[in-house]
Order: structure tokens, then C-alpha cells, then sequence
């Protein structure tokens, strides 16, 4: 069988599990900085904030541990589609965990200190 070659789906899945950190990463300083420069979270009461940054930071860990879950059970047929199909699973697991390890401040460190 003749694989069948999906060049901007096939690279799309390549770089999906980055492209999801990257979101997450702007996302997540982006809205810090934020709320921060404008005064939204005070040091005295930083629970608001720090639970809507938490559980943003959730939301997308469970996006991209979704798409590892995807990668992990797209269609292989032939050598060439199960090569891709298991670097896209290597890249996706680096980037949950890429993700994962972004917002371990959220938990460790004081809001707008």
C-alpha cells in the first residue's frame, strides 16, 4: 500500500504538542502580568487569581496529555506513517510534560510578589 502523505496535517501533528505549550505559556504569563500590573490580585488576597491561573494551567496540561492520547492512537500502516506517528508520540509526552512543568510556579511561588 502507498502511503498516503498529508504534508501540513502531517507536520501540524508534528508540532501540535508545541504549539499547545505555547499557548499555554502565553497565555498563562500573559494573563499573570496582567492581572498583576493592573492591580486585579493584591499580595493580601492572591487566591483568586491564583486559582484561575491553576486552573488554566489544568486545563491545558489535560489538552496536551489529550493529544499525546491521540497521537498515541492515530492509524499506522506502513513504516513510514508509523515513524511519524511514534516521533509525534515522543514530541507530544515532551510537550505535556513541557507543559506540565510550566506552571509548577503557580504552586511554589507568592502571586504578584
Amino acid at each position: 500500500m502507498t502511503p498516503h502523505f498529508r504534508p501540513f496535517g502531517d507536520l501540524l501533528a508534528l508540532v501540535g504538542a508545541f504549539l499547545l505549550w505555547s499557548l499555554a505559556f502565553v497565555l498563562l504569563y500573559g494573563a499573570h502580568g496582567v492581572a498583576c500590573a493592573r492591580g486585579w490580585a493584591s499580595p493580601d488576597e492572591p487566591w483568586p487569581l491564583r486559582v484561575i491561573l491553576v486552573g488554566l494551567w489544568l486545563a491545558m496540561t489535560a489538552l496536551s496529555i489529550a493529544y499525546a492520547w491521540w497521537s498515541w492512537r492515530r492509524r499506522s500502516d506502513d513504516g513510514a506513517e508509523r515513524f511519524l506517528r511514534l516521533t509525534t508520540v515522543a514530541i507530544a509526552v515532551v510537550g505535556a510534560a513541557s507543559t506540565a512543568w510550566l506552571g509548577l510556579p503557580l504552586l511554589l511561588l507568592r502571586v504578584c510578589a
